[in-house]
């Protein structure tokens, strides 16, 4: 049985999924994995199902300011910290099942050269086309130490929405705003002493109308989400800071001693220049995947926070330009951890690499985060509730479903009726609707693979069982692929599931597949913070 012409829509198409723009200042916990990196991996395996070839390009932000802070609380070189935490990174989500195909690092070598060379090479076309504003104006640095009082050293209130913020940008509501905008501004660290005004020359770069936009960031980003570019535009009018006072980064050609690029203007197009040339390298025919005529389709994922640094990238854009920024973008609301933010500095986190260290099952944790991941509002790993889902859920009533169909599909050779084809065909379809970007939505998607499991609790048919399984088995490779493989094995296929070919039709090896593990709330609360987990 064939259905991927009836799933698909169209042909085959080569597609490029950037997951996040990670800033290496610590281990990913999971926060990080829940929102875009899982948001990329279930995208990117959904896509192969469909038959697509798909590149997963990704990088890391080595040039953040939070590297540079945990650098000096640390008592670290930031090029150590950049380095280890990116490595760290790679192996979580290798640990994880969510492969990269390349993950240059922008700050060690063959990428840092290019990464410098692309940074100042752009501020060079833009200013022989007179696209660069330059003006004078008064920063908080310092007195102590001298240092610009930007992005993580520096903390205070939103001027939009009042929150606490830090540097030029809100979590909260999502705005970002110019460094001398942040209200009741403070140095972070002790050592930085009192703040005082200096005169620093910024550079700037106004957005073409036409394409820095709300209408184009629309067509690019989820509902709602252009909103935030048109804010930001209200609030600090179509343009976009390009170098700052930070004192890590790439050094400003002509600029003061501290003065390098911001990595959320240049340095943001830089690396997405770099990814540009890692695919046409990959890719058999040599394809541009990022050219405005490209037959490539381009999926970029990233949380609440980094929508507006996806935006800026469309500042870049002219008539002139040979190119064009990701078609679509997957974004993510905050994951909360029991009722409260994940924080790195108060170790309210679960660290990924802690989870895998304790050897716990992977793809339950992969099932539970997508059952949270929502575009549209922030959500709550609640560790009872993760614990009491895999108990109730997975192994309660997923696995004894499988376990039946597996019994009883044993020398079923019944022809599949054409009404359940039709099911199988109406869930599948429910299922490329639900990951289809930039609307991607794993909660969604894993509502449908829990329906198709309640499918066989009302009953399957001579004839059904095997179909049943191996549509379990292609809905299932996004969201919890071990799963996946197993049940594809105990139908004597090959390789990953997928629609692009014929599905097996046929139980032959019941024992591939060894069940579907609980996760105990006692395991997991390990994981916290020593007096979450004994409070």
């Amino acid at each position: 049985m064939n259905l991927l012409d009836l799933v698909r829509r169209g042909p085959a198409r080569p597609h490029l999924v950037t997951a996040a723009y990670h800033t290496p200042n610590g281990p990913l916990h999971l926060g990080h994995i829940g929102g875009p990196f899982l948001s990329a991996d279930v995208v990117a395996r959904h896509l192969e199902t469909l038959g697509h070839p798909v590149a997963r390009i990704s990088a890391t932000d080595s040039h953040e300011s939070y590297i540079l802070m945990t650098a000096r609380r640390a008592s670290l070189a930031p090029e150590t910290v950049a380095t280890r935490y990116h490595d760290s990174a790679l192996d979580a989500l290798t640990g994880l099942g969510m492969r990269q195909d390349a993950w240059p690092d922008m700050h060690r070598d063959p990428y840092r050269a290019v990464y410098h060379e692309r940074s100042h090479a752009a501020v060079a076309d833009l200013e022989r086309r007179g696209r660069l504003v330059r003006e004078s104006e008064k920063l908080l640095h310092a007195t102590a130490t001298g240092r610009g009082l930007v992005g993580a050293f520096v903390h205070g209130r939103c001027p939009a929405c009042g929150s606490g913020a830090a540097g030029s940008s809100c979590e909260s509501c999502g705005l970002w705003f110019g460094p001398a905008d942040l209200l009741d501004a403070r140095p972070v660290l002790a050592e930085d002493g009192p703040a005082e005004l200096r005169t620093v020359h910024s550079v700037f770069l106004p957005g073409d109308p036409r394409y820095f936009s709300g209408e184009e960031a629309a067509r690019r980003f989820p509902p709602g989400y252009a909103d935030l570019l048109e804010e930001y535009v209200a609030h600090n009018g179509r343009r976009i800071r390009l170098n700052h006072p930070l004192g890590w980064g790439v050094p400003w050609r002509g600029g003061a001693a501290n003065d390098v690029h911001l990595s959320y203007g240049t340095g943001t197009y830089a690396a997405f220049s770099v990814l540009r040339d890692l695919y046409r390298e990959a890719d058999p025919a040599g394809r541009d995947a990022f050219a405005r005529d490209t037959d490539v389709v381009t999926v970029a994922t990233g949380g609440y926070d980094a929508t507006l640094p996806w935006m800026f990238v469309l500042a870049f854009m002219d008539d002139d330009t040979d190119w064009q920024p990701h078609q679509h973008h997957i974004m993510n609301r905050f994951l909360l951890l029991n009722g409260a933010k994940f924080s790195t500095s108060r170790g309210h986190v679960i660290w990924a690499h802690d989870y895998l260290a304790a050897g716990l099952p992977v793809d339950p944790l992969r099932g539970y985060l997508a059952s949270l991941s929502d575009a549209g509002r922030e959500s709550d790993f609640r560790t009872a509730e993760f614990a009491d889902w895999t108990s109730r859920v997975l192994a309660g009533r997923w696995d004894p479903a499988v376990r039946r169909a597996l019994r009883d599909g044993t020398g079923d050779t019944a022809p599949v009726p054409h009404s359940f084809t039709a099911e199988a065909v109406a869930a599948l379809t429910a299922t490329a609707d639900a990951l289809r970007p930039p609307t991607t939505s794993p909660r969604a998607a894993l509502a449908v693979l829990d329906d198709w499991v309640a499918r066989a609790d009302r009953g399957l048919a001579p004839g059904e069982h095997a179909t049943w399984l191996a549509v379990l088995a292609v809905l299932a490779q996004p969201l919890m692929p071990s799963f996946a493989g197993a049940l594809w094995k105990a139908l004597g296929a090959e390789g990953s599931p997928t629609l692009a070919g014929p599905l097996p039709g046929r139980v032959t090896a019941p024992g591939a597949y060894e069940g579907l593990p609980a996760v105990s709330r006692a395991a997991v609360e390990a994981l916290l913070p020593r007096q979450e987990a004994t409070g």
